[in-house]
């Protein structure tokens, strides 16, 4: 205990995953078996029976267990999470903030004419997507064309006065309510490499906000992508420095971890598999 908090006080932050107790999971993706090795979670839960078989080409079967946010779309796999302390805690809302690791199957579009094992092409559409969902057409049932609305208001507010925004002004007003309230565009995506496995790379980020959203994506047929999603939340923006690279170097060592590999299709592979509860910090 004496040698955790002297190793919580050089590094000022106690907590994030500590490869010292890890495990490997194993999930079957239809032909393939997804294995990557995670720290276990220092949120102590109890965790309801996890499934390990995704028939993911079933069209019945990713509609029934789809979710949907905003522009995604996808099947949950698994999720772990590692929150980051001070040495010390006084208040009960102190925590400097939290690492999530999540697994996702999506699926193209029907309208989405692209082939996903060419890299360049899903990292366009990645960014498009985003891009389309947020600039597009207004539908408030599922939050899309947020940035269209607050276009058509900044336009309200130029008409409504007695001089309207000049085309620098109206420019000016649009950007800041997008960045203030809208979805601002994201950096373009990139390549990075694996164990030899190309990933296409990209973040949801905002210049006025340290929290971030990194996806890795990497294509599993024609039609559907493996998502490794790290959401790294921060909750005090001043204490984000202490813990900031040691989040970033556990999620490279996540990913370091992530294999694919041919699996043989059998009764053991077919059915809706599950492995045993358990309540633990895992």
């Amino acid at each position: 205990m004496i040698i955790q908090l002297l190793k919580g006080y050089l590094r000022g932050f106690v907590g994030g995953p500590d490869f010292n107790r890890q495990h490997t999971l194993h999930f079957i993706l239809e032909d393939q078996q997804l294995s990557i090795s995670l720290p276990q979670t220092n949120i102590v839960t109890e965790n309801p029976p996890r499934p390990v078989n995704f028939p993911y080409k079933s069209e019945n079967w990713f509609n029934t267990h789809k979710k949907q946010e905003h522009h995604n779309s996808w099947v949950h796999i698994n999720t772990k999470l590692w929150m980051y302390l001070p040495v010390i805690c006084f208040f009960p809302s102190s925590e400097y903030g939290m690492l999530a690791c999540s697994l996702w199957i999506k699926r193209l579009p029907a309208t989405a004419n692209i082939n996903p094992f060419n890299r360049e092409a899903l990292a366009r559409f990645v960014i498009d997507e985003y891009d389309n969902f947020h600039n597009g057409e207004i539908d408030e049932t599922i939050g899309s064309g947020i940035n269209t609305k607050i276009k058509k208001d900044v336009e309200k507010q130029s008409a409504a006065r007695a001089t309207p925004f000049s085309e620098d002004r109206f420019a000016q007003e649009i950007k800041g309510w997008i960045e203030n309230r809208g979805q601002p565009p994201i950096p373009p995506a990139k390549i990075i490499n694996f164990n030899n496995t190309d990933w296409v790379f990209y973040q949801e980020v905002r210049a006025n906000h340290r929290s971030r959203k990194d996806y890795y994506c990497l294509p599993l047929d024609e039609r559907h992508y493996l998502v490794c999603l790290f959401n790294h939340r921060v909750d005090l923006s001043d204490k984000h420095k202490k813990w900031r690279d040691h989040a970033l170097a556990s999620q490279l060592q996540i990913m370091n971890s992530i294999t694919l590999t041919q699996v043989e299709k059998t009764s053991a592979t077919t059915g809706n598999l599950l492995e045993a509860s358990t309540t633990q910090a895992q």
